[in-house]
């Protein structure tokens, strides 16, 4: 409407007629367009309404700005989020537990370092995001139906005060491409199935029979029919339900646009909706996981027991058949393997393991003896001393995850003074506006 009176399409009356209807449009749900103007205004006259229509089409950039307003809120989720993974990551740089290979016992490595990996998964979601809001606040108004249209338009100026970054030249691919839906729900999907991923980790880790970690039972679930029930991981499925959702609107979109041509079309007109319920469940899935992380507490003692009798310490051991015996990969893999095998059906546990059983399972291998001594096989398999030895680039060592988690900081900061500068440049860009409609309401 300012724009239109600045370049003399309508007069001050119409503006005033229309002023108090457009702001009833911001505290109201629905689809605030032509057909609202012309029932709420007092003589239902719809050219007077019909002036919103001058010189662009109405949904495309309302979706833009809807969809921009989701983008927003699921950024500020999305950054609560990922502080409360490093605050947890920070409390636990020396937990120490089992990593996980196909569900079995891997290598050691510590909680703070499975959180960071989390955080990392999320912040490249969010990046992936910000790319998304890049191509979703781009001005549309002004492209007609593909082809422009015969008002001498100043889409820049609709640009400027409705806070948009950039405006589309292009007046075909205004309405014909809206591929910022699609983006932007890729982008949700991968954030989503990172965070499935590791609501499952947490629901089978909170399991009586894994046991590693205690649920807060103020969090927990309970059953409509067995009263014993306190479901640990109620919370982490509905965690899973909530992402399943955001993939669910994906698939939505690209159906909505797939085998439709490059047109102003209606299955991919009316696209936007799944985009902003994606955005939604997602933000859900977020709020969920994120509250659930802070109630859900490490069994530091029972972690470090089992990891102890998981013979994690088998490939430290290989690399000292490797440097201190010059044994080659296979062969000290074989030895070591051989080891651990014996012992397990001895009931040896690793800490218990010497230079005399590995001597015996070079020996099944029809491999050389090493011949080390205790101390060096339990050094290895005692695990005592693993992180002295892991302590190169991105290892799990304390003092290295402490850096990368206060590396993770300041690009959180980075992350959210983005966040500000977005909601400060729509908050300009609506006072600008605001500014203007009551400069012309004044004459």
């Amino acid at each position: 409407i300012v724009m239109l009176h600045e370049k003399g399409f309508i007069d001050t009356a119409i503006v005033k007629k229309l002023r108090p209807i457009l702001e009833k449009t911001k505290t109201e749900k629905g689809y605030g367009g032509e057909d609202y103007l012309k029932q709420n205004l007092p003589d239902h006259d719809e050219d007077t309404a019909a002036a919103v229509n001058f010189g662009r089409t109405l949904q495309e950039p309302m979706a833009r700005l809807a969809m921009r307003e989701s983008l927003l809120y699921l950024f500020d989720e999305l950054l609560l989020a990922l502080e409360n993974i490093l605050n947890v990551a920070a409390e636990n740089l020396d937990t120490i537990m089992a990593g996980q290979s196909h569900w079995s016992h891997a290598q050691p490595t510590t909680f703070a370092a499975y959180l960071l990996s989390v955080h990392d998964q999320l912040a490249r979601g969010l990046e992936q995001m910000e790319t998304a809001y890049k191509h979703v606040n781009r001005n549309s108004a002004g492209c007609g139906a593909c082809s422009g249209t015969g008002w001498p338009v100043n889409r820049e100026r609709i640009t400027e005060l409705l806070g948009f970054d950039e405006t589309i030249e292009l007046t075909y691919d205004c309405e014909a491409a809206m591929d910022e839906r699609l983006t932007t729900l890729f982008a949700a999907s991968n954030i989503a199935v990172s965070l499935s991923r590791t609501a499952i980790d947490f629901n089978v880790w909170t399991t009586a029979e894994w046991n590693l970690f205690y649920v807060d039972m103020a969090w927990r679930g309970v059953s409509s029919f067995m009263p014993q029930k306190a479901n640990p991981g109620n919370k982490f499925e509905r965690t899973r339900i909530a992402c399943n959702e955001v993939l669910g609107k994906m698939m939505n979109t690209i159906f909505s646009f797939k085998n439709e041509p490059i047109q102003d079309i209606l299955p991919v007109c009316g696209s936007d909706k799944y985009v902003m319920e994606g955005l939604a469940h997602l933000e859900r899935a977020l709020g969920i996981y994120r509250c659930m992380l802070q109630n859900t507490k490490p069994d530091r003692a029972r972690m470090k027991k089992l990891l102890k009798e998981g013979y994690s310490g088998a490939p430290d051991l290989a690399v000292t058949l490797i440097r201190k015996k010059n044994f080659g990969g296979r062969s000290a893999h074989r030895i070591c393997a051989t080891m651990v095998r014996i012992a397990r059906e001895r009931n040896i546990k690793p800490y218990e393991c010497t230079g005399v059983l590995l001597d015996e399972a070079a020996r099944i291998s029809n491999d050389p003896e090493p011949r080390l001594t205790d101390s060096e096989v339990q050094d290895s398999m005692s695990l005592d001393n693993f992180f002295i030895k892991h302590c190169n680039l991105g290892d799990p060592n304390p003092d290295e995850s402490a850096r990368l988690l206060e590396k993770r900081r300041v690009q959180l900061k980075i992350f959210r003074e983005k966040q500000t500068a977005r909601r400060e440049s729509i908050k300009a860009a609506m006072k600008k506006l605001d500014d203007s409609m009551e400069a012309i309401c004044r004459n």
